[in-house]
């Protein structure tokens, strides 16, 4: 497919190549401010509250972005900040990005106390970006809160069949994996509705900061790692759970997850697995279907249900370890393209035209840069 977004003559991110390709981004953010957030409060008693001088989100990170770069935490926003749609094509014409998921960025939440407060701000966040984006034509993921089944029902409800909404957006953290049966409900509903489930990453989840450990003090520590750790043990316990045996057109994507984890993951599953497979039968969903084994090997939902975005694509720089990285990883099923715009951690597509792996396999980085994720949205 050829891109229609314009080419750039100077200060190009992306070598020229890339605006003949279709590239699809499943993570980019956008930014609304509060004070364009407020007036989509819909309960009085939520927006009293929320207009005091403590704002929306008066609980501080335990991390700080100020500590590790330069700008502060102008890091979020170093490459500038989405409010409406011409902004983000703006953006996008710089990328060479030809359909940008957006979601309303809103990832101070999960560390909130108060699920009502919650629930206001991401519906008003929901409501903001139906206004400005979907009805603009620009492809939505609107959020659902994990905190609150019960409400991230009401929200599919409300919008899950608008035009334009591609996908749920939501978070991943180790205090409650999303495999654990209050989640049915939604994942019945996602599955009704054709929609991919989004899991971003968050830097703290209520009631405590990490449950890997909170003497992580550096970047490195808890964006490097903190947050891997956090999707593979999600992962691992959607699959052993046997939440695809249940939902099997139920697809996920973690983002800012890592991926080189793959490997370890896929192999080391189905070989615990094969040794004590006995114990799958009285895990709740199982027990109550009345069913002994999962209906395939664990590493067969890694390829056929689970997704993982590639920012930071972190490629090996050598071509030949590249490509069995790649094919370690699946990286034909599984991997999708994003670039984790504004931030400073951008990642724009220049990996896929400068790198010999995608130069010698187009067929796998046209499948990374937009098959797979067109495969998976609703559009």
């Amino acid at each position: 497919m050829v891109s229609s977004i314009k080419r750039l003559d100077a200060d190009e991110e992306v070598p020229e190549e890339a605006f003949d390709v279709d590239i699809v981004d499943l993570d980019f953010h956008v930014n609304p401010r509060e004070e364009e957030l407020r007036p989509y409060i819909e309960d009085e008693r939520a927006l009293d509250r929320l207009s005091t001088e403590f704002g929306m989100w008066p609980i501080p990170d335990k991390w700080d972005a100020a500590y590790a770069i330069d700008e502060g935490n102008e890091g979020l926003f170093t490459q500038g900040r989405a409010e409406v749609a011409e902004d983000v094509r703006r953006a996008c014409e710089r990328f060479a990005i030809n359909e940008p998921v957006v979601n309303a960025g809103i990832n101070g939440l999960p560390q909130q106390h108060h699920p009502v407060l919650k629930n206001a701000v991401l519906r008003a966040g929901n409501s903001y970006m139906l206004d400005h984006f979907v009805d603009e034509g620009v492809l939505t993921a609107l959020s659902i809160p994990k905190w609150d089944v019960d409400y991230a029902l009401e929200e599919l409800n409300r919008w899950g069949d608008e035009d334009g909404v591609v996908a749920a957006y939501s978070w991943y953290d180790p205090r409650e994996p999303w495999g654990v049966e209050e989640f049915d409900p939604v994942f019945e509903r996602l599955e009704s509705l054709g929609l991919p489930l989004l899991l971003h990453g968050s830097l703290a989840f209520w009631p405590q900061h990490s449950y890997v450990g909170d003497e992580m003090l550096t970047w490195t520590e808890v964006l490097g790692f903190d947050w891997p750790i956090h999707g593979m043990v999600n992962t691992v316990n959607m699959i052993m759970r046997g939440v695809f045996d249940r939902y099997p057109d139920l697809n996920v994507v973690f983002q800012e997850a890592g991926h080189w984890w793959l490997p370890f993951v896929r192999y080391r599953m189905d070989e615990f697995y094969e040794m004590h497979p006995e114990d799958i039968q009285i895990t709740p969903r199982k027990f109550e279907d009345g069913e002994h084994y999962l209906e395939k090997a664990p590493s067969e939902y890694l390829r056929e249900n689970i997704y993982m975005c590639t920012q930071p694509f972190a490629l090996p720089r050598r071509a030949g370890e590249a490509r069995d990285m790649l094919n370690l990883s699946m990286a034909a099923d599984t991997f999708v393209y994003s670039s984790d715009w504004p931030h400073q951690t951008l990642d724009p597509a220049t990996w896929f035209f400068t790198s010999r792996a995608f130069r010698d396999d187009q067929e796998l980085r046209d499948r990374i840069l937009h098959q797979n994720a067109r495969d998976i949205l609703r559009i």
